[in-house]
């Protein structure tokens, strides 16, 4: 039997530490530089699956910064789910992602050169995964970032019924199992 990785959180400094790899990348065209710093920021105050970035739009975008949320189709259940997005996160995805340079239409992460068409879901996760696991090291992928929301929230107490209502999952058990404690967690709830 194969031993089972810890699957590790994005937290807030290993996304500020990815962002600042990826602005200083040489290695990186500047289409797929600026395609990760969109991607990492949607992500990491979304916590959206990364085969949900694929169907935002800038209409999406626009949504957000006008209203602080838009509504998706969650990929896995078909389920219309809101996205909200505080202050904070909207001033940092501003950064990256422009509505009035592009058609409404068009998809915020595009296959090369064509913002009609949406860069397929397996090659995007091939592509971010790598990225990460070569910038953070193994047990990190972009699932990372749902599970570190999500355990950021818990060790805030925040009511799991709104962790699952704000991730998306029909089953608050789900939601509970991408809550990772983290040994400083573990330690400050030592009574003994």
């Amino acid at each position: 039997m194969a031993t089972r990785k810890i699957k590790k959180s994005i937290t807030e400094k290993e996304y500020k530490f990815l962002m600042s790899h990826a602005r200083g990348d040489d290695s990186l065209k500047t289409f797929n530089r600026d395609r990760f710093l969109m991607i990492f920021s949607f992500l990491f105050f979304s916590g959206i699956r990364i085969n949900e970035i694929s169907q935002i739009k800038y209409k999406h975008i626009k949504e957000i910064f006008e209203n602080g949320e838009t509504v998706i189709v969650a990929h896995k259940t078909k389920n219309e789910r809101v996205l909200f997005f505080s202050e904070n996160a909207i001033k940092e995805i501003r950064k990256y992602f422009d509505p009035a340079k592009n058609d409404e239409e068009d998809f915020v992460i595009c296959s090369w050169g064509n913002p009609k068409t949406k860069l397929h879901d397996i090659s995007l996760i091939n592509l971010v995964n790598k990225y990460m696991n070569k910038v953070l090291g193994e047990g990190f992928t972009s699932h990372s970032f749902r599970q570190g929301i999500l355990t950021e929230m818990g060790s805030r107490s925040i009511n799991p019924k709104i962790m699952q209502s704000f991730i998306g999952h029909s089953d608050v058990k789900t939601t509970l199992r991408y809550v990772k404690p983290t040994a400083a967690d573990v330690k400050m709830s030592l009574v003994r």
